[in-house]
């Protein structure tokens, strides 16, 4: 079921269908550029030139002046030969598979936690699918022996959704055959960490011609649309791939909603410091109630953890909505259990809306918390949120 609906939204707040507006610790708009002023005014005056939508594939009749300057702009800001717009981050990863399957990739190895459009994507694409154990290297190399002498595409989130970990994207790259490929899926990356919001393959230091990008658009640039990027004749063979020719691309508006967002974050990158400092600040009041542990805990903008069994877990979200906050309380896999809170913040967030947060959450919390070695195990299974 979806979650319940919210009446109106911006930045930091959302305002509850009875009238309610409370802070709110959710979401994917890491950049809180979805509802800056000069996006939403490009979006407007876009539809106003344009329409509601293009109506028709880009290779018909459908591609429109943004369309082309959005991948013009996103690969320059990548650094990577050529961009491929598509209408969003679950077909990335498709056209990305297919084009891939198409420049001889046999076989997709992936991460046991990625996203699960990955071996949906690969299925599409007919690649062969096994899986390495999360981030265990002794276990990908196992993976691509057992494939040999086929052509792996190695696939990973670039950062994973549930609890925000980032991958370690320069060990998977040393684990490559000269023809294979890794597949980060940056959903939660871009325009969120890294060098100037360059994402996670920017944050790694690393810049390979195995590497293709894939993302939304809807996240970090708060916008609409995802994107295929990389070496020019992978992203060739992408732009032939069915995912992408028979499918209505994001409307011209979004185009230029996400260009607009884009220059924003080109021409003010602190917004990813105040992103990094607001993810610090959070993490550690977590770290200082026990939710999450002192040591290994990611620098990046999603925060997951869990107080205590699933019933005071529901109490606690009730009551912190009734506190004035708004901290999801989802079931996704990847999690520290099956049901946990996944807190994030954007660059929007002040440090008094997150000390309120944190000041609430403490002050609910009555129990004694159970000691980190008694959680639930990670569920390891991936896919989408169902709750």
């Amino acid at each position: 079921m979806p979650a319940t609906p919210f009446a109106a939204c911006d930045a930091t707040s959302i305002t509850l269908a009875d009238g309610r507006t409370v802070t709110a610790f959710g979401g994917c708009n890491y950049m809180g550029l979805s509802n800056h002023p000069r996006v939403r005014r490009a979006a407007a005056e876009a539809m106003e030139r344009y329409g509601l939508s293009s109506t028709a594939s880009r290779e018909t009749t459908g591609n429109a002046v943004p369309h082309d300057l959005l991948e013009a702009e996103l690969a320059h800001f990548l650094r990577v030969d050529r961009a491929l717009l598509v209408p969003d981050g679950y077909l990335a990863n498709i056209s990305a598979c297919q084009g891939l399957a198409a420049a001889g990739c046999t076989h997709a190895v992936i991460d046991s936690r990625a996203h699960s459009s990955m071996p949906d994507a690969s299925r599409t694409a007919g690649l062969a699918i096994s899986r390495f154990e999360h981030a265990d290297q002794a276990s990908l190399a196992r993976a691509l022996a057992a494939i040999r002498p086929g052509r792996a595409v190695v696939m990973t989130d670039g950062v994973f959704t549930a609890d925000g970990e980032p991958a370690h994207l320069d060990e998977l790259l040393n684990q490559l055959a000269p023809d294979d490929r890794l597949l980060v899926d940056d959903c939660h990356g871009l325009a969120a960490i890294g060098p100037g919001g360059r994402g996670s393959v920017a944050h790694a230091g690393i810049d390979d011609p195995r590497i293709v990008i894939t993302s939304s658009l809807a996240k970090g640039f708060g916008a609409a649309g995802g994107v295929v990027a990389g070496r020019h004749d992978d992203i060739a063979r992408c732009a032939r791939a069915v995912a992408y020719v028979c499918t209505t691309p994001i409307a011209p508006a979004m185009a230029e909603a996400t260009r607009t967002s884009l220059a924003i974050l080109q021409a003010d990158p602190t917004r990813v410091d105040r992103l990094t400092a607001n993810a610090k600040r959070v993490r550690a009041g977590l770290v200082s109630m026990g939710l999450l542990p002192r040591v290994g805990t990611p620098p990046t903008q999603i925060a997951a953890f869990i107080t205590g069994p699933l019933a005071e877990m529901q109490q606690l979200n009730a009551a912190l909505l009734t506190d004035g906050f708004a901290l999801p309380l989802i079931r996704y896999p990847g999690g520290p259990a099956e049901t946990f809170f996944r807190l994030s913040v954007n660059a929007e967030h002040t440090p008094r809306q997150i000390d309120d947060l944190l000041g609430a959450l403490a002050a609910r919390i009555s129990a004694p918390l159970p000691a980190r070695d008694a959680l639930p195990a990670r569920n390891p299974s991936a896919g989408c949120a169902v709750g």
